[in-house]
């Protein structure tokens, strides 16, 4: 049995000026299999024993199935300076992805969600063919258009990135499975092979009412669609709601001219934010300086983000309230949608973007364990909800015995 190693040891020359590199590739080890035969498990494991690590990596054939022996490929040919990683194919074929996005109608979601299902899928290291499909709008001829391309072609399931009900009407002619992150099934009859991954915005409003103390209750709407629809949700689920406010950037910005009128009404009482992020923190910055004081600032996921912890800093926390519905998943997909710009830890489409992926994956091999712990029920993604305080600049996730919990 003879094997060699081949080391080539190549000059690696950096310019001075302009830190440009030479064209010159770096060095690089290589080991050369010199013998023909096949070295079965028995022989791999002699080789082994007898400290033979270089004929061990030479001769190691990726057909090889026993667990022990893998590591020790791993294992040796980190030793010596290989990086070798044995691919783990789980569903033996081509896994095949189509993503549904109306460009026009959601914004950076067009490019994030593309980041979003590459970083998976490259976490993941199998062959995969992932195609977008861009409708423009939510048109139903642009969307019809857009679907009959889907269906001339091959696909495992496709990721909708929908807004509107109605948008539902065109997806009956497609027959393979379907994800929509940006959706729940409430109110909504749905084929049985369309999956909603929207988030719960009335669960998280009754959380945040369980948490009050008493008092009245104010309501601060954006003027957005999502703004107004928070403010109907948390008005219907409120008891004693004494004053409701649409929110312009133009209020916001010279909000301290509201408070003169409502001061007298802040002790004591629920603020709920049904804002973005900059307009609350133009908000929570006026209402920080007031002289009277909210018992709880309550805001749902809308303000789940780190920026608003830029925009606050200095200010009084301890009373801001904060649930979100993104939990822990795989720390290497959050690594790898950090370098593609795609956030799973605040950005919740791009949480159950994912979480729609790793479902249908997960579906077609169980040799795949899930990244992600939600359960579905009924075609529906089920989150877990958290409350979070800011102390010392962060979000601080309350525990179990802290919260009241949703009767």
């Amino acid at each position: 049995m003879k094997s060699k190693i081949l080391l080539l040891l190549l000059p690696l020359f950096v310019f001075a000026q302009g830190n440009i590199f030479s064209n010159i590739p770096p060095a690089k080890i290589e080991v050369i299999n010199i013998n023909p035969e096949f070295c079965d498990e028995s022989c791999l494991f002699e080789l082994s024993n007898n400290k033979k690590i270089f004929s061990f990596v030479a001769r190691f054939d990726k057909s090889i199935q026993n667990k022990e022996l893998q590591n020790l490929m791993e294992i040796y040919s980190s030793e010596i300076g290989i990086y070798y990683k044995l691919r783990f194919d789980p569903l033996g074929k081509t896994l095949e992805i189509a993503l549904l996005i109306p460009k026009k109608i959601i914004g950076k979601y067009s490019t994030t969600t593309i980041d979003t299902i590459l970083a998976y899928l490259l976490s993941r290291d199998i062959d995969f063919r992932f195609k977008i499909f861009d409708s423009v709008d939510e048109n139903l001829d642009s969307l019809n258009a857009t679907i009959e391309k889907i269906n001339n072609e091959h696909f495992n399931f496709v990721v909708a990135v929908l807004s509107k009900k109605e948008s539902l009407e065109a997806l009956d002619s497609i027959d393979i499975p379907i994800y929509i992150p940006t959706m729940t099934n409430k109110d909504i009859q749905a084929k049985s092979n369309i999956v909603f991954g929207g988030i719960d915005y009335e669960l998280q409003v009754q959380t945040l009412i369980n948490q009050e103390d008493g008092g009245i209750t104010i309501i601060y709407n954006d003027d957005s669609s999502l703004g107004r629809q928070l403010g109907e949700i948390t008005k219907s689920l409120s008891k004693f709601v004494f004053i409701e406010d649409t929110i312009t950037n133009r209020i916001a910005a010279n909000f301290s001219q509201n408070l003169e009128r409502e001061e007298m009404f802040l002790a004591g009482s629920n603020v709920f934010l049904n804002t973005p992020v900059v307009k609350s923190g133009l908000l929570l910055s006026q209402i920080g300086i007031s002289s009277e004081k909210p018992n709880n600032i309550l805001s749902t996921q809308v303000n789940f983000n780190p920026a608003l912890l830029s925009l606050i800093r200095g200010n009084d926390t301890s009373n801001i309230l904060i649930v979100s519905s993104i939990g822990d998943t795989n720390q290497k997909l959050i690594e790898y949608g950090l370098l593609l710009t795609s956030d799973m830890k605040y950005d919740w489409v791009n949480y159950s973007t994912a979480l729609g992926v790793d479902l249908f994956l997960s579906n077609m091999s169980q040799d795949i364990e899930k990244y992600f712990v939600e359960s579905f029920d009924k075609n529906q993604a089920i989150y877990n909800i958290s409350l979070y305080r800011i102390h010392n600049g962060i979000f601080v996730k309350l525990d179990e015995d802290e919260i009241k919990k949703v009767e």
